[in-house]
């Protein structure tokens, strides 16, 4: 067992990881739909691109987390954020954008091991009243990764492409490498300064399907919780895999912008939501997770459907600043209150179980929502300006994301801090 001040240290240097790791995904996600599109796809090879990571992130999430349970997390976290700054140069190798699947797939390997594993280690070392606030200060630190990122991923592109005279395809690629410098010292953070925490010998099982839906040691009515919020996770996997591909090719389409612009533009977006995670994670410890949940998912899957309905880029940036800061102030309290129904003992595993769910309705939304793209976003559907076929993907995934909201709402019974339903 961790001593508070080993927690207390743990979850920063994890808080400090996780900013390094989105920094690096955020250094290179804003390129991705220019970069595939550089070779030879569209919008539904971005949705291809962005399911082949989620997919090996999916089938990968609950054994990876079920090892964490067996062998401890630090090892597992350790050797995907070293493949993570592999995997960033092997990007620069494709010449096709179906190369880039394989590296993507490979991606997403990297990412089983290092985010449900992580996340595990921050819950095995928070005091259950403080949950939130810790879960507040992973995802405050994760946004502000995603903040920088776009800008210097920007700046990496101009640098190369208007200062230094690279090609555009030679300029895309220019992020990739920083990226994996970076990706580097978050694995050496991790040797040097995380300490583990074991699971408990006596409550390890083995890892079976059925005990994932009703594990041992759970009530009926927990065992209910955590299947609402698998269904929650699918639901709202597919609504966010559906649209997050398309914001580029949204931007580039209805107001012409180039890759560094529209870099900016989701920078300012993200930026704002750092503010409202921390706060919103230990607000979440004082008035109960379900309550800020909710109310952030709301207003972030409104925003959602609101965003093609922006008549100026000062609309549209309104909009995606309001999805953006209420998913943060919703994230941490969702996943504080995983925690509190998930047993000790399995928490690796049903993390990963949760994370599995999420990217299964991923892996259907993504390349569902390129389709919807692809089909309609040209299509004026008889609607006065600006509204036109572009908005079809933007709503199917805020009625989608809404439902799944409305689920936890209705069923899911919050559980106090440190009393999980049916812990043993």
């Amino acid at each position: 067992m961790l001593s508070e001040s080993e927690g207390r240290r743990n979850v920063n240097y994890l808080a400090s990881l996780d900013f390094i790791i989105s920094l690096s995904f955020g250094l290179i996600i804003p390129m991705f739909p220019i970069y595939v599109e550089e070779l030879g796809g569209g919008g539904l090879e971005v949705g291809i691109l962005f399911s082949s990571f989620v997919l090996t992130r999916a089938l990968l999430a609950t054994t990876f987390g079920n090892l964490s349970d067996r062998l401890g997390r630090k090892r597992l976290i350790l050797i995907g954020s070293f493949l993570y700054s592999v995997l960033a140069l092997l990007f620069t190798v494709p010449d096709t954008w179906f190369g880039l699947i394989f590296v993507r797939a490979f991606q997403g390997v990297a990412s089983a091991m290092v985010w449900p594993v992580s996340e595990a280690l921050v819950i095995d070392s928070s005091h259950p009243e403080k949950r939130g606030e810790s879960m507040g200060k992973i995802v405050m630190a994760s946004n502000l990764g995603f903040v920088i990122g776009p800008f210097v991923g920007g700046t990496l592109y101009f640098l190369a492409d208007e200062q230094l005279g690279f090609s555009e395809a030679e300029s895309l690629k220019f992020p990739f490498y920083f990226t994996a410098a970076i990706a580097l010292a978050g694995a050496m953070l991790v040797w040097y300064r995380v300490t583990d925490a074991a699971a408990p010998r006596g409550t390890r099982q083995p890892l079976r399907i059925r005990g994932l839906f009703s594990p041992a040691g759970m009530d009926k009515e927990g065992s209910r919780n955590l299947r609402v919020l698998y269904a929650n996770a699918v639901m709202e996997g597919f609504a966010f895999s559906s649209i997050g591909p398309l914001m580029v090719l949204f931007l580039m389409y209805r107001f012409d912008l180039e890759a560094d612009a529209i870099s900016v533009l989701i920078g300012i977006a993200m930026g704002l939501g750092v503010l409202v995670a921390f706060p919103a994670g230990k607000r979440s410890d004082r008035v109960g997770r379900k309550s800020v949940f909710v109310l952030g998912g709301y207003v972030a899957f409104i925003g959602t459907m609101l965003v093609p309905f922006g008549w100026t880029l000062w609309a549209v940036l309104l909009f995606l600043v309001m999805r953006t800061m209420a998913f943060q102030m919703a994230s941490p309290a969702l996943r504080a209150l995983q925690a509190d129904i998930v047993p000790e003992g399995l928490r690796g595993r049903l993390i990963g179980m949760l994370e599995s769910m999420m990217n299964i309705g991923a892996v259907i939304g993504a390349p569902l929502g390129g389709y919807l793209w692809d089909q309609f976003h040209q299509q004026s559907l008889g609607l006065p300006s600006p509204l036109d076929g572009a908005m079809v993907p933007f709503v199917v995934s805020g009625l989608l994301g809404l439902s799944a909201v409305s689920l936890v709402l209705l069923y899911v019974r919050e559980t106090r801090p440190g009393t999980a339903t049916g812990k043993s």
